[in-house]
């Protein structure tokens, strides 16, 4: 009779949980776990929006159907309301990688229900995009002046671009004669196959990418630096302003597209801005030019308000030690770490321990208990372990700059930025350059770098040596 009774029991359970129900139908309805304001900042910042609609303004939205799991997932995903094929596609996308979702209730036990979302598609006109020719077109006039007046065109880049408005084709730098426009200059679209290490909740892997990179030949001018897999799900954005200046803007993606981290410079600022793998806001935090955080914000995975307005007690996304995500929890006060702060990789697995004084870091310990490791200072740089003027010394002896930059070739003095891979072991591997010169410097420049492996001292995170990608700038003006 007991076992009769347990199994109607379950196939009760079990029916009532495959229910599919309303939001008339529930007592609580299903929402997105830190609410309908955080839910909108995960799409705004993860929508790639097609070229296409976005050339005349956009302010639209797609209607997106499915059922909101017990589990915080949403399944039978489906448009309820179209804009178009590929705004459709964008938007079923962003919903399927969001699983952050608190589910609905009935009788206290969370149930299946049926929702219907709003994905914002919203961004203002982008005038020089050509349907035509699928391409992004600059015109200038004969001083080289950006203009629009068509009685001025004198010059053009010609800009091809995939449906998200990245670069796809050589850039075109073209000049009109006669009525016609004739091709000056092309400026060579670079896609390189490499291999990523990638970041997550779990564990580290490497899957096969490749780097995307074209830029209009002008030292001043902006450029950007792509990584995708594949399936072509983005791994990471950089954007340059150019002048050689460090990025301004870096995004750093999940293995399945979704958004991890985004950091954007500005007046000596940095905000930091990073989302949990189910797509959960996490951190808020400012980066002043002294490596000095402020936390503004944060929250736990499940949408609980753990910092407002600077002050909580904070558990925050420290990144990956050992393969694994980090979790800092401690006490935030005017924005800044303060007293006993302690990183895990879960409850009981302590990797160290920190004390603050008014945001600066005073004492840690990594491993305490085990082989413990201090340290006064959280993160160190890469260095050439010969020193500045070595590294000069070998630039004058390896590359010979000056031909390139002369003035009448059009490029001026300046920095370049270069960025490599430094291993635990000093040795360097996966160069790259934001911007190049001229082939044959751009060629000895990174031969150059290729004898100094071996010799860097690599980056020390809290007391431990680890593997990281470094930007380096080299400044002609020195050579």
């Amino acid at each position: 009779m007991k076992n009769i009774v347990a199994l109607f029991c379950l196939i009760s359970f079990s029916t009532f949980s495959q229910t599919i129900y309303q939001a008339n139908e529930v007592e609580k309805v299903a929402e997105p776990a830190g609410g309908l304001g955080l839910f909108n900042r995960f799409v705004a910042a993860n929508l790639r929006i097609p070229v296409h609609a976005a050339a005349k303004g956009l302010n639209a939205r797609v209607l997106v159907k499915g059922i909101v799991e017990t589990d915080g997932t949403m399944t039978g995903l489906g448009i309820a309301r179209s804009l178009d094929s590929l705004c459709d596609t964008e938007a079923l996308r962003v919903m399927s990688v969001y699983k952050a979702w608190k589910p609905a209730r009935v009788k206290g036990q969370p149930v299946r229900q049926q929702v219907v979302y709003p994905v914002i598609f919203r961004t203002p006109p982008i005038p020089s995009y050509d349907s035509t020719q699928n391409a992004m077109i600059e015109y200038f006039d004969k001083n080289h002046m950006m203009v629009s007046d068509e009685k001025k065109f004198k010059f053009r880049n010609v800009i091809p671009v995939n449906r998200y408005g990245d670069v796809r084709a050589d850039i075109l730098f073209q000049e009109r004669r006669n009525g016609d426009w004739k091709t000056v200059k092309t400026f060579p679209f670079q896609k390189e196959e490499i291999w990523v290490q990638l970041t997550g909740p779990v564990k580290l892997d490497s899957v096969k990418a490749y780097r995307i990179s074209a830029d209009m030949g002008n030292w001043e001018s902006p450029s950007e630096e792509i990584i995708t897999q594949a399936d072509g799900r983005l791994l990471s954005f950089v954007a340059y302003p150019g002048s050689g200046k460090l990025p301004s803007v870096s995004k750093f993606y999940f293995r399945n597209g979704m958004l991890r981290e985004e950091k954007i410079t500005a007046d000596s600022l940095t905000q930091i801005t990073s989302w949990y793998e189910n797509g959960q806001l996490g951190n808020v935090m400012l980066l002043d030019n002294k490596n000095k955080i402020s936390v503004i914000e944060n929250w736990d995975m499940d949408g609980t308000v753990l910092v407002k307005e600077g002050s909580g007690t904070a558990r925050i996304q420290a990144g990956i030690y050992d393969g694994e995500m980090v979790y800092e929890e401690g006490l935030v006060v005017n924005r800044l770490k303060t007293g006993h702060w302690v990183g895990r990789h879960a409850i009981n697995d302590l990797v160290y321990e920190e004390d603050y004084q008014d945001g600066k870091l005073i004492k840690g310990v990594r491993n305490p208990g085990q082989q413990p490791v201090e340290y006064t200072v959280d993160a160190i740089p890469p260095k050439f372990r010969p020193g500045p003027k070595v590294f000069l010394k070998l630039l004058r002896e390896n590359v010979d700059i000056f031909p390139a930059m002369n003035p009448a070739n059009g490029i001026p003095r300046g920095k370049l930025l270069v960025s490599f891979t430094v291993h635990e072991d000093g040795k360097l591997s996966d160069y790259s350059l934001d911007r190049g010169v001229a082939k044959n410097v751009d060629r000895q420049i990174i031969e150059m770098l290729k004898k100094t492996s071996g010799l860097w001292d690599p980056a020390v995170k809290k007391g431990k040596k680890v593997t990281t990608r470094y930007t380096f700038p080299v400044n002609f003006e020195s050579i």
